[in-house]
C-alpha cells in the first residue's frame, strides 16, 4: 500500500509572535529548523524512505521541505495555507470568534475580509494532493504544507476523531495516510513531535 505523508512546516516568526500567516510568510525560527531536522530523524529512524517531495509555494514549507529531505522539491501553489484576507499578519486573538456546536472549522469567517472559506480552501488543497497521487506511482509521497489546510484535509479523511479534543497539530507534526490501489486516501495516525527547547 502506497502512503501519504503530510507534514505541517516548522515554527516560524508569526507563529511565535502568535500572528495569523496564511499566504503572507515569515522565515522559520531556530526551533522551527530544529523540528524539520528531529522530522527527517523520525522518517530515517523509522525505515521510512521518501520517493516524492512536494511543498506549499510558501517559504517557510520549502525551507522545512529542505531540511527534511535531500530530494528535489516539487513546489505546488495550490498547497498554500488558508487565504486569511486581510486579517494576514493580525494577531491571532481576533480569529477567536464564537463557533456552533460541532464546527470545527473558522467556516466562511475570513471571506468578508477577502479571504477564502473553509469549503475554498479545502477543495483547492484537495484538489492538488488528488492530482499528485494520480500522476505519480511512488509508494512514499511527502508534502509539506500548513495548519490550517491539513486541518481540514484530515476533517474530511477522519470522520470518527471530529472532536473538540482532537490531537494538536504543532509544527512538524506528521499526518500517515494510506492510499489504495483506487488512489483512495485514508487517515491512519498522527505523530506529534510537540518539539520544544
Amino acid at each position: 500500500m502506497r502512503k501519504l505523508y503530510l507534514v505541517r512546516h516548522g515554527q516560524t516568526l508569526f507563529n511565535l509572535r502568535g500572528k495569523t500567516q496564511g499566504w503572507c510568510d515569515s522565515p522559520l525560527t531556530d526551533l522551527g529548523i530544529e523540528q524539520a531536522k528531529i522530522t527527517r530523524r523520525f522518517f530515517e529512524e523509522n525505515n521510512i524512505r521518501i520517493d516524492e517531495v512536494y511543498s506549499s509555494t510558501s517559504e517557510r514549507a520549502i525551507d522545512t521541505a529542505n531540511i527534511i529531505t535531500d530530494l528535489p522539491i516539487n513546489p505546488r501553489k495550490r498547497l498554500k495555507e488558508w487565504n486569511f484576507g486581510k486579517m494576514e499578519g493580525e494577531p491571532e486573538d481576533l480569529q477567536k470568534v464564537p463557533r456552533l456546536p460541532g464546527q470545527m472549522t473558522h467556516g466562511d469567517f475570513f471571506v468578508p475580509f477577502g479571504g477564502e472559506s473553509d469549503k475554498q480552501a479545502y477543495e483547492r488543497f484537495a484538489k492538488e494532493i488528488d492530482d499528485i497521487i494520480s500522476a505519480t506511482l511512488a509508494s512514499n509521497i511527502l508534502v509539506v504544507a500548513h495548519g490550517g489546510v491539513l486541518w481540514l484535509y484530515y476533517l474530511s479523511k477522519a470522520e470518527e476523531r471530529k472532536t473538540e479534543d482532537s490531537k494538536y497539530f504543532g509544527n512538524c507534526c506528521i499526518l500517515e495516510f494510506n492510499i489504495d490501489d483506487n488512489n483512495d486516501v485514508s487517515f491512519c495516525r498522527i505523530y506529534n513531535p510537540d518539539i520544544k527547547l
